[in-house]
């Protein structure tokens, strides 16, 4: 973390003796009266603004990515498609179905959970996981079931990506809308 010194600077004799004689005229029926500011305090007060704007700007991206939330739409005939969420291993990570309904073949209607076919057959991309299930991968890592809802703490980083659990894409239709919530 770079840290940036405000230093004042030195006051020149000009300076000095504009800050003495410097006033603040108030309107109203007394505008007439001068009241004299006195040269410490209106030292102090562009150094508290300045300090006050650095320490806005420090926390203000550390504030907005403790929580993060998306909604992204799935479709079923593509592959691995970014959420364009980054996660960080450690992060808590919450993806859940929301509405619509995909289907791996002509005239099916499927939502987040598939067709609960055949678990190993070779059209799914994960093995062992419902065909048409809505899957996720982190980076390169291993895919992941998301199903209707996924609720846990990663140990990967990279971006967040999602798709259909199947091989052959050139006949699938719809799409699905998911929740991407992320917690740091």
């Amino acid at each position: 973390m770079n840290r940036i010194t405000l230093q004042p600077p030195a006051p020149s004799l000009r300076s000095v003796a504009a800050v003495e004689l410097a006033a603040i005229r108030r309107p109203g029926p007394n505008s007439d009266r001068v009241v004299k500011m006195d040269a410490g305090v209106r030292g102090i007060v562009p150094l508290a603004i300045a300090a006050l704007a650095m320490v806005a700007c420090i926390l203000t991206p550390l504030v907005s990515q403790e929580e993060a939330a998306r909604v992204v739409q799935i479709k079923a005939s593509d592959g691995w498609q970014s959420t364009g969420v980054r996660v960080r291993a450690g992060d808590h990570l919450r993806i859940r179905y929301i509405a619509g309904e995909w289907s791996p073949w002509p005239g099916g209607s499927y939502d987040a959970t598939g067709t609960g076919g055949d678990p190993r057959c070779r059209c799914n991309v994960m093995e062992g996981v419902s065909h048409a299930a809505l899957i996720g991968q982190i980076g390169t890592a291993d895919p992941f079931l998301v199903g209707r809802e996924f609720d846990h703490v990663v140990g990967e980083s990279g971006v967040l990506y999602l798709r259909i659990n199947d091989v052959d894409l050139h006949d699938n239709s719809g799409e699905i809308e998911v929740l991407v919530e992320l917690e740091r």
